[in-house]
């Protein structure tokens, strides 16, 4: 496991949920939000799928597979102010 901090490209659900993110030339199939957390001092009755607000970073840990079909686990963040997705780890 590394910590990374890289910008990424992500593919969301209707409901808000990643399906998708590209990071080094590579496109990751999300097969299964595993917890979805924000920022300190926010509500927690948010529940899961919302979205981050303006002022608030949102973490959400994924079970996703590369194209190859490797599993892994990828902790994504993204930032409410800017809307920018960021690769934080990766378990291979």
């Amino acid at each position: 496991m590394s910590l990374y901090n890289e910008r990424i490209d992500v593919r969301s659900t209707t409901g808000g949920h990643p399906a998708f993110f590209a990071w080094r030339d590579r496109t990751y199939r999300v097969r299964r939000v595993i917890g979805s957390w924000c920022s300190p001092g926010e509500p927690a009755s948010r529940g899961r799928g919302a979205r981050a607000t303006a002022t608030e970073v949102r973490l959400v840990r994924v079970a996703a597979e590369s194209p190859e079909g490797e599993h892994s686990i990828a902790d994504i963040t993204c930032d409410g102010a800017s809307g920018n997705w960021t690769m934080r780890r990766l378990w291979d």
